[in-house]
């Protein structure tokens, strides 16, 4: 993938700042301390600077300098969705489940989705498809509290059924699956989305979401 804005991505990094800093010096230098001659020079080390920096700009070090200001862009970006993600997690982590079997399904999921983002920091990198599934575990946690409160207002006041067929208990059965079928996913995925990384790195990482079944 060709790199953006290469010239700007130079312009930041630790090099050119480097060079920056000292062009800028002597031009102070021979500006303030050197009399009419000193505008002379400043402006010719204006000049040097100028020359230096696209000189640089097209030399090896200064596209090696481009990558890694260009990585470090996209790590930044990376973490960034990682952090995104961990907050929905959190988000579930926080609900108030009754039912137990539901809330057994949640805590798996946790575990699954908790060693993926750990996964996720130390490699910096992510599966999309084990994103999309926390942020579905979360639309089925809503729907489920959602639900489970709809029913028990019909209880209490005995109201009507609102003609669904499904019971609750069946409702309830269909979410525990839904979280199942999303910690399987991430599990499956945190793994095959990292296989760029050595087999022992692989073993490492299915043995953890193992232990988190």
């Amino acid at each position: 993938m060709p790199v953006k804005k290469p010239f700007l991505l130079y312009l930041r990094s630790r090099l050119n700042i480097t060079v920056s800093i000292v062009a800028a010096a002597a031009f102070l230098l021979f500006l303030l301390f050197f009399g009419p001659w000193g505008k002379i020079a400043a402006l010719a080390v204006f000049a040097v600077y100028l020359i230096a920096t696209a000189l640089l700009f097209f030399s090896r070090k200064g596209a090696s300098e481009v990558v890694a200001e260009s990585e470090e862009d996209r790590l930044k970006a990376v973490r960034a969705k990682i952090d995104g993600y961990s907050r929905i997690r959190d988000k579930i982590a926080v609900l108030r489940i009754g039912d137990e079997g539901m809330r057994k399904a949640i805590e798996h999921f946790l575990l699954v989705s908790g060693d993926y983002i750990q996964k996720c920091r130390e490699l910096s990198s992510y599966s999309p498809e084990a994103n999309e599934r926390i942020e579905r575990a979360l639309e089925v946690c809503q729907v489920f509290l959602g639900e489970m409160d709809e029913s028990s207002t019909e209880r209490r006041y005995g109201t009507a059924a609102r003609g669904a067929d499904e019971t609750p208990e069946d409702f309830a059965a269909r979410s525990i699956e839904a979280m199942g079928e999303c910690a399987a996913v991430i599990k499956d995925r945190s793994v095959r989305d990292f296989e760029g990384l050595s087999g022992a790195e692989r073993l490492a990482i299915m043995k953890e979401l193992e232990d988190g079944k």
